[in-house]
């Protein structure tokens, strides 16, 4: 899985219908809010293949919202090393079994089967949005909704949305030349049951009691700030999130994490002190629709990764800047 779980999926916060230009475009907004809604309100479970880079993955999945609104979800690993994630909310307990390991980690409601866009707001200025054809994905209709880019600084998106409730089946991340660079689509699928809380237990939850414990994610603590970087050639359309410093238990000084959105993709930006012990060469890598770009400056090491073509990482890295007496917090 990519880090612990692959698939990730990021909260549409709102939609404003005034920016609709027509029918057809009023309906696809209509419908990439229902998208995300149906993902974070429905039972589901079914088995799904996630491609990227020539590589394929199979997971099983079992999602619950019981009626105070928790959520509950089980992720396991079909290919390769067994893997099973559990989420009990917003904690996360990763099971793996060939290393005797247990990861448990916080982590907010976006961990779901698929990526959608996060924010509405700056969406109709970067991305043109339509409805296309009916399709059918693990025996359910659904109906797919088109992103098109405005430019080259980010990628297009297809969904395609189960009818009735929404949920989304199948998802292509494409690039410049119209090729699906990462993909995700169910093969097999159950929508709606009542709550079954044995069906996301882990089956290695007992077994496991004598296996290595790792918290490290929980020591980590953050604050926002002004950290004093700024992006001295920012790509249109990108705007500022959010800005941390973080604090890693065992790691000398804080890690500055600062976070760019179009709307769809998300780009993080991690300074850091260079380590004494190694120089920091510069590298690109990519897995899947995410590139990687790390490069030193001064004393540190600058990585930014996201879900945008290498160009649009390499620019907001090669243009970041220390500014002279930041602010620590705000």
């Amino acid at each position: 899985m990519r880090k612990v779980l692959p698939l990730v999926i990021l909260i549409l916060m709102s939609v404003d219908a005034a920016y609709a230009e027509n029918d057809n475009t009023q309906e696809a907004f209509a419908l990439l809010k229902k998208i995300a809604n149906a993902s974070r309100q429905f039972n589901y479970s079914g088995t799904f293949v996630y491609q990227h880079g020539g590589k394929s993955e199979t997971s099983r999945i079992v999602h619950y919202v019981n009626g105070a609104g928790g959520e509950f979800e089980k992720l396991e690993a079909l290919d390769g090393p067994p893997r099973e994630v559990i989420r009990n909310n917003d904690q996360l307990t990763c099971y793996l079994p060939n290393l005797k390991t247990v990861i448990i980690e916080q982590r907010n409601a976006r961990q779901l089967p698929v990526l959608v866009p996060e924010r509405m707001s700056g969406i109709v200025e970067n991305y043109t949005v339509r409805l296309a054809e009916m399709d059918r994905v693990a025996g359910y209709d659904c109906r797919v909704v088109v992103l098109e880019p405005k430019d080259n600084m980010r990628y297009g998106r297809s969904f395609c949305a189960e009818v009735g409730s929404g949920l989304p089946l199948r998802t292509h991340t494409i690039n410049e030349k119209h090729e699906a660079i990462e993909s995700f689509a169910f093969t097999q699928l159950t929508i709606g049951g009542s709550f079954n809380r044995d069906k996301v237990k882990s089956k290695y939850a007992a077994k496991s009691q004598s296996w290595r414990v790792d918290r490290s994610a929980l020591t980590v603590s953050e604050q926002k700030a002004d950290t004093g970087w700024v992006v001295g050639n920012q790509p249109p359309g990108f705007k500022k999130m959010t800005e941390i410093n973080r604090s890693i238990a065992g790691r000398p000084g804080a890690v500055s994490h600062i976070v760019f959105s179009d709307g769809i993709a998300a780009v993080s930006i991690f300074i850091e002190a260079k380590p004494k012990e190694r120089g920091a060469a510069q590298s690109l890598a990519h897995q899947g629709a995410v590139n990687i770009y790390t490069r030193p400056y001064a004393d540190h090491v600058v990585t930014v990764l996201g879900e945008a073509p290498a160009a649009t990482v390499m620019q907001i890295a090669n243009s970041l800047e220390l500014r002279a007496n930041p602010v620590s917090a705000r």
